[in-house]
């Protein structure tokens, strides 16, 4: 096995001696080695090279003797002059180790998600290299705009809001210029589809049509993998602390919702709130973020201007009222008596300085909301109107529950806000700013000014979730390090809350503490197998349907799951507690000898030891012929070719 540096904190947890108050004020330190994962099968090769028995090439007159990975498209959205991984498909060549990445932190299981994965690939006979990397640098360096570095990475995605409230934020990753498309996917059809659905305001059952033929496209091209949506489950101190409150995709103890925060009442003493997490923010910067942790936990110190309660409901934020006067302009009341952290009014001009900001100088995390506003105008101190680019079905829906906002006063000098690091973030969120130790913890205390704070307007949207009481005064998120050591520190008392998923079986063990609760919520974001398109192999339709045939996501939730997740129909990354999701998609069942055959036909074969090899001669020549810009959605009957098996 390869071993690999990784910049992670690692602390052990088994200090009895080690006290509440010192972990607060201890820097987790350390680091933590990485095995690079190759698994047990003969056919690894950490060497990136194939090591099988390749046939010599043979290749038809005008047809290239090997296919590189590059940009198949012009990409108005990508300055890179090609992707950021080598891989080639050579003609009768053994394939080369395909590079496949993944985190372990993402999930307390994905180490096992991968293997799966790979084992998947080694019935096919490939080679796999495995890569866990962690979550911070894949949210910074792969999960790009240029497109993956890996020909397979995985992740199960943020449970933001919006992802449960509209379809757009999972389906529009899909589009062509979208700038989260990081698997370089590009399909016509698909992308038609998506452009007529996300213009239909006021019409559902119009748009719902179109999203669900949406998904059905999807699933049947393969364009992804979509394993599972597993629970959501983690642990929490129950003794001291009630109030808690579940939440579809980020459970109870989650950073994408806010409600158990605002909610929580303490039974003792002690008032500041601790979850003990894995991942670490890497700035102060949220709307220029790169996704992960800072974009989520610095959310409870800022506000956008709708929210989403725990029943997926769109609610008031910083605005009270959204309407569309037309098809592209919609006009938002905006809540009065509200100020920032520092005391200065919120105005509209706030909101219009923060789209203009947004606009010039593409802030990255908040894409999905400005991006079909053309221009915002001020019609008053507390009344603003956003004229859009184009009708816009998730406007006030995705778009709006995903919007943050910062005040004018703070960043107007800022020459260059990408770069910006605020030594003091200012918000108007329910909890204000007190300090940050990068790597080690994030501190806020409550701003009990907020409206969250008021029991009347909590209760209207909580019910009987509702905790009566003054709250608490904090939260405190301590970066412990890993997971054992995260439930060590939680059955000891040193820390309130598990602040990331656990598998069953750790839940079930930090439950036989006193006073230690397994808690499980449903989910609406997918695990999600992302698939390099730019690579020449991945674009052969004929191996994604035999991938997709080839993984056993039935068998991987119950056996490692033990049915802790809901399987798909199909490549579907709408989940079926999404209201525009449909059943109706196409499945590729699970059959390791029906995919070998697939790709048998398609003119791929093997050698003596198993190791799969590119198609030859005029299989070859059909290979090429499949990966062109075009053909990549067709199967292999659809182009008139010939059954090489």
């Amino acid at each position: 096995m390869a071993s690999k540096d990784r910049d992670k904190s690692e602390r052990s947890g088994g200090d009895d001696q080690f006290s509440r108050r010192e972990y607060l004020a201890t820097t987790a330190a350390g680091t933590a080695a990485l095995t690079a994962l190759a698994g047990c099968s003969n056919r690894s090769n950490s060497s990136g090279t194939s090591s099988g028995q390749s046939l010599e090439a043979k290749v038809p007159e005008g047809t290239p003797e090997s296919v590189e990975t590059k940009y198949w498209h012009d990409w108005s959205n990508i300055d890179a002059e090609k992707p950021p991984l080598d891989y080639a498909a050579k003609a009768g060549a053994v394939l080369d180790p395909i590079p496949v990445e993944f985190s372990s932190e993402d999930d307390p299981w994905m180490r096992e998600h991968a293997l799966m994965v790979k084992r998947a690939a080694n019935d096919l006979g490939l080679s796999v290299s495995l890569n866990d990397r962690p979550l911070n640098q894949l949210y910074a360096q792969s999960w790009n705009t240029p497109g993956l570095q890996a020909v397979i990475s995985m992740s199960t995605h943020g449970p933001d809001p919006q992802r449960g409230l509209d379809p757009n934020p999972l389906l529009m990753r899909r589009h062509k210029d979208n700038p989260s498309n990081y698997d370089n996917y590009v399909n016509p059809e698909l992308n038609e589809i998506l452009e007529k659905q996300r213009t239909v305001t006021g019409d559902e059952k119009k748009r719902q049509e179109l999203v669900s033929k949406a998904q059905r496209i999807f699933a049947e091209d393969v364009g992804g993998i979509i394993s599972l949506f597993p629970d959501v489950i983690t642990a929490a101190n129950r003794k001291k602390w009630e109030g808690y409150v579940k939440t579809p995709g980020n459970g109870p103890t989650g950073d994408s919702f806010r409600w158990s925060e605002v909610n929580l009442q303490p039974k003792t003493d002690e008032t500041t709130y601790v979850k003990g997490v894995t991942t670490s923010m890497n700035s102060l910067n949220l709307p220029w973020a790169a996704g992960g942790a800072e974009e989520k936990r610095l959310k409870y110190v800022y506000d956008g201007l709708f929210d989403a309660t725990p029943d997926l409901e769109v609610v008031p934020a910083l605005a009270t009222n959204a309407e569309f006067v037309d098809d592209t302009t919609v006009e938002l009341d905006l809540r009065e008596g509200v100020n920032w952290h520092d005391g200065e009014s919120f105005t509209a001009e706030d909101v219009k300085f923060t789209v203009d900001l947004y606009k010039e100088h593409s802030s990255t995390s908040q894409v999905p909301f400005y991006e079909p506003i053309e221009s915002a105008e001020v019609l008053g101190d507390h009344k603003v109107r956003f004229n859009l680019k184009y009708p816009d079905a998730a406007f006030t829906t995705q778009r709006v529950v995903r919007s943050v906002i910062i005040p004018k006063h703070k960043w107007k000098d800022v020459d260059n806000p990408s770069q910006h690091n605020p030594e003091n973030p200012v918000g108007t969120g329910p909890f204000k700013y007190e300090s940050w130790e990068q790597g080690s913890k994030l501190t806020v205390s409550a701003n009990k000014d907020h409206w969250l704070f008021d029991e009347e307007t909590r209760g209207k949207y909580l019910g009987d979730r509702l905790a009566s009481g003054s709250g608490i005064d904090g939260v405190v998120w301590v970066n412990v390090g890993n997971v054992d050591s995260m439930l060590g520190a939680l059955q000891q008392g040193k820390i309130d809350a598990i602040g990331t998923t656990l598998s069953n079986g750790q839940a079930d063990r930090a439950a036989k503490t006193d006073g230690i609760e397994k808690m499980v919520a449903d989910n609406f974001a997918p695990l999600d197998v992302k698939l390099m398109f730019s690579c020449p192999l991945v674009r052969d339709k004929e191996f994604r349907v035999a991938l997709a045939k080839a993984v056993d996501k039935k068998g991987f939730t119950e056996s490692v799951l033990q049915g802790r997740a809901t399987v798909p129909k199909g490549e579907n990354p709408i989940s079926p507690i999404n209201p525009w999701h449909t059943e109706d998609t196409p499945e590729y069942s699970h059959s390791v000898d029906e995919a070998k055959t697939i790709l048998e036909k398609a003119g791929y074969t093997w050698d003596s030891e198993g190791n799969i090899r590119f198609p030859n001669g005029d299989a070859w020549a059909a290979f090429v012929e499949r990966i062109q810009t075009g053909n990549t959605h067709k199967r292999r009957e659809e182009l008139g070719q010939s059954d090489f098996s």
